[in-house]
């Protein structure tokens, strides 16, 4: 009985060994490289988990290294004696006390730089300290934990070498790690997150925000005389629908004076009819209903995972257009973006496509003299759902459709791999940059962020016009899956202005770093990263859809004003 232990403590006492030279010291080259900074300003405990699993990663590849490596040395007689492994330790060991200093140094320097670009708190020696030492000895726990887990595999591999040949024993144990793999993330984790997904945020879906109300105005969806229940909205159906301009926040900037309209809000909630393509049809009735098709400005919003309108990408065209404006929207997925993308892919997109062709089948009918201006708004994952309906051939098929069957567009925040975004890019004119390319000149399609020094471009722009808002440094726009192996392409010089001089790509570890940005995309002040301002979005109205009499002036002050106003550039 005293036996059936010895493996299990031969195994502890592999797992908590000695480590290797090489791991060790490729492990404090991807730590070091994990110090630099990225498009989001880091917290030191966000920064400890990036450099242990960094340092980690890189023990891991420098072990497997270290063992081929080894393994010719000793076939030719040539293995370093012990006098010059503990000299090498001794160097290693002075060189990771160096570095922690050091880049405890850097790290807290770099970081403060961003901070103090984007107007945000700096940090403190203390924040670079706890850092630097608490980040190495979580990278040894997952080396123990990553040992662990190889000392399992070596198990398995042994009890396959007892019944196969020796020379289909390794295929083997990888085949069955692998499908191991699959069976537990795709009939286990996947379905187990899927559910608790669908139970948390379902649950919020249902909830209704302190303080909000069912509106008065028949002009709102949720009303009483409304085709929509209330309680059919959803919680950001019901955000929408409650915190619709109302005619003294339109006076309050334009002056009593001013002919003023209530403006139309249609939202229709995942529980207000059955399939994306009954709600697009409900949709259509409930803005007939509300009078929609008489404003002005006739909006096709495509919301974010959980439904949610940005207040201030809202408030922005209502006041501009003083209220004579519609907003139509159905929602889709009460998911946040980060899980609804993957968990009910495509249904942004085909949410897009149902609701557009349906508002404008239903807007075609009307004679040409008595038809809104009919526009389309998207950000984020609903900048998918908003190209959808447009994608060409190529980049000059995709915006003659966009030009052809809308009077404007404005997307905000979208991802690099969306059709349209990459045909932009990769077709953009020769000497305009990644991060906010030139297409045909800007004739119908512009790129506009904050930066004070971008080209100029024709003052005659034609309507209809197309317009992305894209931060240079937006993680949710540049980041993709390939940092982990190529250097992406908007980190080339000359760089947008809010990317760090410092930043610089290195494999695996630049990887880590883009997620880390993309979970924390939204932590940063409005005008950076993937939270975009009031300004940005009255830039972007007033270019697409520019009031008449309009100046810069009047974009500054109703960005002031909205600023005061309206509601947080924050997915709830």
């Amino acid at each position: 009985m005293r036996n059936s232990h010895k493996p299990v403590a031969a195994g502890l006492r592999g797992a908590l060994g000695t480590p290797t030279i090489s791991g060790s010291l490729l492990g404090l080259v991807f730590w070091w490289q994990s110090l630099t900074p990225t498009l989001i300003p880091r917290s030191w405990g966000t920064q400890t988990v990036i450099g242990a699993i960094c340092a980690a990663t890189g023990y891991g590849i420098g072990a497997l290294a270290g063992c081929g490596v080894h393994r010719l040395l000793e076939r030719s007689g040539r293995l370093p004696g012990s006098e010059t492994r503990r000299r090498s330790w001794i160097v290693l060991a002075a060189a990771w006390l160096i570095a922690l200093f050091i880049g405890s140094k850097l790290w807290l320097g770099w970081q403060n730089e961003q901070r103090g670009f984007m107007g945000m708190a700096s940090i403190v020696w203390l924040d670079g300290a706890l850092m630097s030492v608490l980040s190495p000895f979580a990278a040894v726990l997952l080396v123990v934990v990553g040992r662990v887990m190889a000392r399992g595999v070596a198990a398995v591999k042994r009890v396959i070498q007892g019944r196969v040949a020796s020379i289909v024993s390794v295929p083997a144990t990888a085949l069955l790690v692998i499908v191991i793999g699959i069976a537990l993330g795709r009939g286990v984790a996947l379905p187990a997150l899927a559910a608790a997904a669908n139970f948390v945020h379902g649950r919020a879906n249902e909830d209704t925000t302190e303080g909000i109300a069912a509106p008065e105005s028949s002009a709102v969806s949720g009303s009483s005389g409304s085709f929509v229940a209330w309680d059919s909205l959803g919680r950001m159906g019901r955000d929408f629908a409650a915190t619709a301009t109302s005619s003294k926040q339109l006076a309050m900037f334009h002056g009593t004076d001013a002919r003023l309209v209530d403006p139309v809000r249609v939202y229709v909630g995942v529980r207000s009819a059955d399939s994306i393509e009954q709600r697009a049809q409900l949709a259509v009735r409930e803005l007939e209903r509300a009078g929609g098709f008489d404003r002005k400005l006739l909006v096709v919003w495509v919301p974010t995972g959980t439904g949610w309108i940005v207040p201030k990408a809202a408030t922005s065209v209502e006041q501009l257009h003083r209220g004579d404006t519609a907003i139509v929207a159905i929602q889709y997925s009460f998911l946040p973006s980060r899980l609804a993308i993957f968990m009910d892919a495509g249904l942004a997109n085909e949410a897009g496509i149902a609701l557009f062709n349906a508002v404008r089948a239903r807007w075609s009918k009307l004679p040409p003299q008595r038809r809104p201006k009919l526009v389309l708004f998207g950000k984020s994952l609903g900048a998918a759902g908003v190209e959808a309906s447009f994608v060409g051939a190529d980049a000059s098929a995709s915006v003659a459709n966009m030009v052809a069957r809308t009077d404007g567009v404005l997307i905000a925040g979208a991802k690099q791999s969306n059709p349209i975004h990459a045909q932009l890019t990769r077709e953009r004119d020769p000497g305009s940059p990644f991060w906010q390319p030139i297409f045909n000149g800007g004739r119908s399609v512009r790129f506009l962020n904050r930066d004070p020094n971008q080209v100029k471009l024709d003052a005659n722009w034609p309507a209809p016009r197309v317009v992305y808002l894209q931060h240079p440094a937006d993680p949710a726009v540049f980041w993709s899956v390939k940092a982990f192996w190529w250097p992406p392409e908007w980190m080339a010089r000359p760089r947008g202005f809010d990317v760090p001089d410092a930043m610089h790509w290195f494999p695996i570890v630049s990887g880590v770093q883009a997620v880390a940005d993309l979970i924390f995309q939204l932590d940063v002040p409005p005008g950076f990263g993937h939270n975009y301002s009031s300004l940005d979005y009255v830039r972007g109205w007033a270019s697409v859809m520019p009031a008449d009499g309009w100046t810069d002036a009047d974009t500054s002050r109703l960005a002031r004003f909205i600023d005061q106003t309206a509601g947080d550039e924050s997915e709830p």
